[in-house]
């Protein structure tokens, strides 16, 4: 195949994913603590990634893309809701929930009580205790005059003024080493250890951060790479009809 035809075909593949990614940073853009994602390209020959057993001919290897998943950490905006269990993290740091894959990271904070007291986040993970490692529970059975647990800024739960329990609030060196699970979950990499967050951190009660999503530049994105679909489309269908245009002439011959 003409080589200028895989470097076409390349950048259809290229716009597929990127729509891929930007469909999903907009269907998460009302999703507290999520992380938009992006993809980079980098152009290599396909020769370099298989060298081939003999000396290449005179045809020039084709042009491929190799994508790399990357994710913004950058900050959400903080809304108030004042719900007590609405928290929200203002600087570096996640929360740490467990989940049936391991501890895993999040910032989204709409925190809820299971039926046992339980703090639990929006998909029902435990949220973790920074000094047991131990599922957080607030017992909230007889209390009167309408009891809530109160948070501090360092992430310290107390209830009618008797400590229940304290959020634990980690960070990680940068760039962070984390994938991406469901939602605006993450998992450590192996060798990537979490220490407590700096003490800038703080924890403000009644508030969530919201997606750092944009979607007026999602949609932007979005538009552009539906542009470029269309050009490397093209491309595609001009080299098919000098093919066919060639196989024809030649037959004639």
């Amino acid at each position: 195949m003409n080589s200028g035809m895989y470097s076409a075909l390349a950048g259809n593949l290229a716009a597929m994913e990127r729509m891929d990614v930007i469909a999903s940073n907009l269907a998460n853009v009302t999703t507290a603590g999520f992380k938009k994602d992006r993809l980079t390209f980098e152009s290599v020959l396909a020769g370099n990634q298989n060298p081939p057993a003999v000396p290449p001919g005179q045809t020039a290897d084709p042009v491929l893309l190799q994508a790399k998943m990357t994710t913004d950490f950058s900050p959400g905006a903080l809304v108030q809701t004042g719900n007590p269990l609405d928290l929200a993290l203002q600087g570096d740091g996640f929360f740490v929930v467990s989940t049936p894959n391991g501890v895993a990271y999040t910032r989204q904070g709409n925190f809820r009580l299971a039926n046992d007291g339980t703090v639990i986040t929006n998909d029902g993970y435990p949220v973790l205790s920074r000094d047991s490692q131990q599922p957080i529970k607030i017992d909230l059975t007889g209390q009167t005059g309408g009891g809530k647990p109160v948070v501090d800024n360092q992430g310290n739960i107390t209830l009618n003024g008797e400590a229940v329990g304290s959020l634990a609030i980690v960070d990680f060196p940068k760039p962070y080493q984390l994938t991406k699970q469901a939602g605006a979950l993450f998992m450590a990499a192996a060798g990537a250890v979490a220490t407590p967050a700096a003490g800038t951190t703080t924890v403000a009660q009644g508030a969530l951060e919201q997606s750092n999503v944009d979607a007026v530049s999602e949609m932007v994105q979005m538009v552009d790479a539906n542009r470029y679909f269309e050009s490397c489309q093209r491309v595609v269908r001009s080299f098919d009809a000098m093919a066919t245009k060639a196989a024809s002439d030649l037959g004639r011959v």
